[in-house]
């Protein structure tokens, strides 16, 4: 296995975040799960993408790749490429009663973005997930329960690993050789969650374990890797209008085929397999301005280990708001967050004498929701997203802008 363009520090931005979050419950309300019942959600639209392979805002020199041939730093000039997309997302949700105080929870999910043209069809994505298992009642009060649930869960996921300057399928720096299947993985894995609701406390404790199989690029590593997860939340009402939430985590992941860097931020199949874990910690303010308004806050702080020589490590401060409104048929919600991401002993470009790797990122999302009938909505979202790092292949802007229907049965 040759050590070229292995390190894709891509990944250190892109890949961290993707994992589905751990949520085996098929239905919302504890009746509908005692008497048994399937639902179905159908969300899509049309929308419009101002840059649909993140193409970073300005031309910039690539160092990393000089590295790769001989000293010689190219100048990259990116071209940003827009277009319509049709997002979609597919859920079906059951639940059968199987003896008292137990019942059978299974869910089906399908997402992702489809992009016509064939300009920008190298942006297509899509995910399915699949979860099902048997759920206990260890209490009831009211109309609440507590509950403990067990269950298995499949995921696949399909995208072209595309260079961001450019849209085209990637390929490695001094071979040339295609590795846009590399993003491409299949999930195997097991879950548990309980959940207390009864009191005036609630609380949750949650475990996942998954088991990633990716596609086989061949000339770089794959990214085939286990994930762990624990965690825990807890929420109550500081006031009769105040509601205060928080959330801790730990997770860890360990890969079988990607090598760690060294402490010059050199990539080597000589160095030991990757592993990270991360700590994570979050908390949130709600408070009920009126009938229609809500409010809220939220702060979250996420560390990564590099347990290689730490060079990877990062520290991410992540704190926003939400204000929502509702009156009859109308929803509509604004959020604004910002997060900042600081690398101590990684260089951008992965490269020593280059400044310090940083990351951070601003996120604007407007949505809005009117009821159409007792099982459609119309739907429209505007996000508006901002990013700049020390290493500007990954400096960008992108605006997305949607419409569409909802259907819920």
């Amino acid at each position: 296995m040759i050590a070229i363009a292995m390190s894709l520090t891509g990944m250190v931005f892109a890949q961290e975040d993707t994992e589905p979050e751990a949520e085996p419950g098929a239905t919302e309300s504890a009746a509908e799960k005692e008497e048994g019942n399937i639902k179905f959600y159908a969300k899509t639209g049309l929308g419009y993408d101002s840059n649909a392979f993140q193409a970073p805002s300005a031309p910039y020199v690539d160092y990393y790749k000089g590295s790769l041939l001989g000293g010689v730093n190219p100048t990259i000039v990116p071209q940003s490429q827009s277009g319509f997309f049709i997002p979609y997302d597919l859920r079906v949700a059951a639940a059968k009663p199987l003896a008292e105080n137990k019942r059978l929870l299974g869910s089906a999910k399908a997402d992702g973005r489809y992009y016509p043209s064939s300009k920008v069809s190298n942006a297509n994505q899509y995910t399915m997930r699949l979860r099902g298992g048997p759920e206990y009642v260890l209490g009831r009060e009211d109309d609440r329960e507590n509950t403990a649930y067990f269950g298995a869960l499949l995921a696949k996921h399909q995208e072209i690993y595309a260079d961001h300057a450019t849209g085209l399928p990637k390929t490695t720096t001094v071979s040339g050789t295609n590795i846009s299947n590399r993003y491409n993985y299949m999930g195997f894995g097991a879950e548990a969650a309980y959940k207390h609701k009864t009191g005036s406390v609630g609380y949750g404790v949650k475990a996942q374990f998954i088991d990633y199989s990716y596609a086989d690029p061949v000339v770089v590593a794959k990214l085939d890797h286990t994930f762990y997860r624990l965690a825990a939340d807890t929420s109550f009402h500081a006031a009769p209008k105040t509601k205060l939430s928080f959330d801790i985590g730990y997770s860890v992941r360990n890969y079988k085929n990607r090598h760690a860097h060294d402490a010059q931020g050199v990539y080597a199949v000589a160095n030991p397999l990757l592993l990270y874990s991360f700590n994570h910690a979050g908390a949130k303010l709600t408070q009920r301005l009126t009938s229609e308004w809500l409010f809220s806050l939220d702060f979250g702080y996420t560390q990564r280990v590099d347990h290689f020589v730490n060079y990877n490590d990062y520290a991410e401060n992540k704190y926003g708001a939400r204000i929502q409104y509702k009156l009859d048929r109308i929803k509509a919600g604004l959020s604004l967050h910002h997060f900042n991401r600081n690398y101590p002993n990684a260089f951008a470009y992965d490269l020593l004498g280059q400044p310090q790797k940083t990351y951070s990122g601003n996120d604007v999302k407007l949505k809005v929701d009117m009821e159409h009938s007792k099982n459609t909505s119309i739907w429209t979202e505007l996000d508006y997203r901002t990013r700049a790092s020390s290493d500007l292949r990954y400096a960008y802007g992108r605006k997305q802008i949607m419409a569409g229907m909802t259907w819920l049965y």
